[in-house]
């Protein structure tokens, strides 16, 4: 999970560079195309059961859709910034599947540092705002329907047609916003890095962990993310973060490590469903 948040964060640090030449929704269709195609060699086959099918084709919507509201937030916010709000996801499936009261006071915390973060952009960045939001809840999505998809297959034989679906969802969209940018050299290279870093590599990783791990224990290990997010936007993109911005991700990964602790003693007591 720590190498997954890493490479993550890298790739979004990488799509931001790629901003520079084509547009975010171009770029997230290039990612898709590149992520499917080292997908599929990596997977060498595909799902043979209308089970794995069924899960992939709304998995693979929803991943279309998150990923472009995310690179247009991170096109106008700092990145470590628009990863702690749209962490708001993440934190709602494991507070939705929560039967402990004494979590709530993770949520408050948790709500405190994504306010705290929201109202520095509700004026500068609206849109920007709007789209990281947006990210979160489908963030939320992803977790739940890509847990159906880690039940349903094995490996990364089920994300191979979900990227696909992505891949073909974002090429209208893609193809008109970005048009001649697509053929920029820079921007097919960074694409190419970033179906790897942005998605085969972490979203194999999460399909692992994913069939090993209930979905809010699975949702509070990302705690990581706005951590590292912040620390890889201050070395590879140069932004710099203030005092209310470093209280604020500092909430939301205490909620979050504090989610987690409960979620542990909880797994203890009741043995997971999910295969080995």
């Amino acid at each position: 999970m720590i190498a997954g948040s890493l490479s993550v964060q890298l790739g979004g640090a990488v799509a931001v560079h790629a901003f520079a030449r084509a547009t975010p929704l171009g770029v997230t269709f290039l990612r898709s195309l590149f992520a499917t195609v080292i997908l599929l060699v990596a997977a060498r086959s595909l799902p043979r059961t209308r089970e794995a099918w069924r899960a992939a084709l709304p998995f693979g919507l929803v991943m279309a859709c998150m990923n472009a509201c995310f690179y247009e937030a991170i096109s106008r916010l700092p990145l470590g910034s628009a990863v702690t709000i749209e962490f708001w996801g993440p934190i709602a499936v494991a507070v939705v599947t929560s039967r402990r009261r004494a979590d709530l006071v993770w949520v408050a915390l948790a709500v405190a540092g994504v306010s705290l973060l929201g109202q520095g952009f509700a004026d500068a960045q609206p849109a920007g705002l709007a789209f990281i939001v947006a990210a979160g809840g489908l963030w939320a999505l992803y977790i739940v329907l890509g847990r159906r998809v880690a039940h349903a297959t094995s490996g990364v034989v089920g994300l191979a047609p979900a990227c696909a679906i992505s891949a073909a969802a974002l090429a209208l969209p893609g193809l008109a916003s970005a048009r001649t940018g697509l053929l920029d050299a820079r921007v097919i290279g960074l694409c190419a890095l970033l179906g790897l870093l942005g998605t085969a590599f972490p979203y194999a990783i999460e399909m692992y962990a994913l069939r090993r791990v209930p979905a809010r224990t699975f949702s509070v290990l990302l705690s990581m993310h706005p951590a590292v997010a912040a620390l890889v936007g201050a070395v590879a993109l140069s932004q710099g973060l203030g005092v209310t911005d470093v209280i604020a991700i500092a909430c939301v990964v205490a909620a979050s490590a504090g989610a987690l602790a409960a979620a542990a003693r909880t797994s203890a007591r009741a043995p997971t469903s999910a295969p080995q």
